[in-house]
């Protein structure tokens, strides 16, 4: 079976849907701001969401609501439906930005403020995949920091979520907090797994830097593998960085990680946005990597496209032309990169990772 692990679901300004089955941590909740799904005044100024509404075909004419919302709505169907050769796409919840007492903070309009840029309720995801089971999987997000963490955790697990996401930069999560460490021995019993973005953010505002890289979350997965509480850890993009000029340190102690102190540990890097403008160096150089395929996993980042060109001379012109027809970024993301010689363990990983049968 053919999972992506790390697939987006988000809208401008999407009201609080009453007619859903709902998760009780999310009554009034502060981090929603009322909506089930959200982007703030300031991503809406950011240069990617600009790129991202042409490249996706979006009415650059329509303000954040339902207009806009619809057409998201209608493309990420087309996306997913004529992505015809992955079996499953995880769909990804996103929680709000917490500071340091825990208090979720909600969207914001300028650079300077800590905020959420992007809010997306797992009350709305899991209700998307439920109308759509074989195809979608329920990808929950819980910040460590809330109160209720914990019991929200066991919540989304007995409602089948896949995976639960965080990206720290955003979303402030640092690997060492005790409460961050009790979250991941509780994931570890319930087995279910995180998939943790570090290394450099383009689609977000990047509000806490010092933990772009993974040396703390190594560290505390380390000390939690010696008591055997490490849960299934698949860090986003393998922590590259944004651009290849930028420093690559995390990215490296990574790689190091994977084939040495934890080789035999549940720890793996998925592949996403490593097709994307500023990542394809990575991307090139880690399918030359074969030892460390067996710790890879497919993934796609969706809605971020895939930069073909950047491959031309690697696939082809003949299979390039081929790929750059396929309607869907997930297919073409999947087709690119078994162009590229990965082998057939990075696109099934994920089946086993996830426990997810076919």
């Amino acid at each position: 079976m053919i999972i992506d692990v790390h697939c987006h679901l988000g809208y401008s300004d999407l009201p609080r849907q009453p007619e859903i089955e709902r998760f009780a941590f999310e009554d009034d909740y502060r981090g929603a701001d009322g909506r089930d799904s959200y982007f703030s005044t300031r991503m809406l100024r950011r240069p990617g969401w600009f790129f991202i509404k042409r490249q996706l075909g979006v009415d650059p004419r329509l303000p954040p609501g339902p207009a806009l919302d619809e057409q998201i709505r209608t493309i990420n169907a087309q996306h997913f439906a004529a992505a015809r050769s992955v079996d499953r796409l995880c769909l990804l919840a996103f929680d709000a930005c917490h500071d340091d007492q825990g208090n979720a903070i909600g969207p914001v309009e300028r650079k300077s403020q800590r905020g959420s840029d992007l809010y997306t309720s797992n009350s709305l995801v899991r209700s998307v995949c439920k109308a759509n089971p074989e195809k979608l999987l329920f990808g929950a997000s819980i910040h460590p920091y809330r109160a209720d963490a914990v019991d929200a955790l066991r919540a989304v697990a007995d409602a089948g979520a896949a995976l639960i996401k965080w990206l720290p930069v955003h979303q402030n999560i640092d690997a060492r907090d005790a409460r961050t460490v009790a979250f991941l021995e509780v994931a570890a019993d319930l087995e279910i797994p995180i998939l943790v973005h570090y290394g450099g953010e383009m689609s977000l505002t990047t509000q806490h830097a010092e933990q772009e890289h993974p040396g703390a979350m190594l560290e505390t997965l380390r000390e939690l593998n010696a008591r055997r509480r490490m849960p299934k850890m698949i860090v986003a993009h393998a922590a590259t960085p944004s651009m290849p000029w930028q420093n690559a340190d995390g990215h490296r102690e990574l790689v190091e990680a994977l084939t040495g102190a934890f080789a035999e540990a549940p720890l793996y890097a998925d592949i996403s946005a490593l097709a994307a403008f500023g990542r394809t160096t990575w991307l090139k150089r880690l399918r030359k990597a074969h030892a460390l395929q067996r710790k890879l996993v497919f993934g796609t980042d969706f809605p971020i496209p895939v930069m073909l060109p950047a491959f031309v001379r690697l696939i082809g012109v003949r299979r390039y032309r081929e790929i750059a027809r396929l309607p869907s970024w997930i297919e073409r993301a999947y087709q690119l990169k078994r162009s590229l010689g990965f082998r057939d363990e990075v696109f099934t990983n994920a089946g086993r990772v996830l426990r997810v049968e076919g």
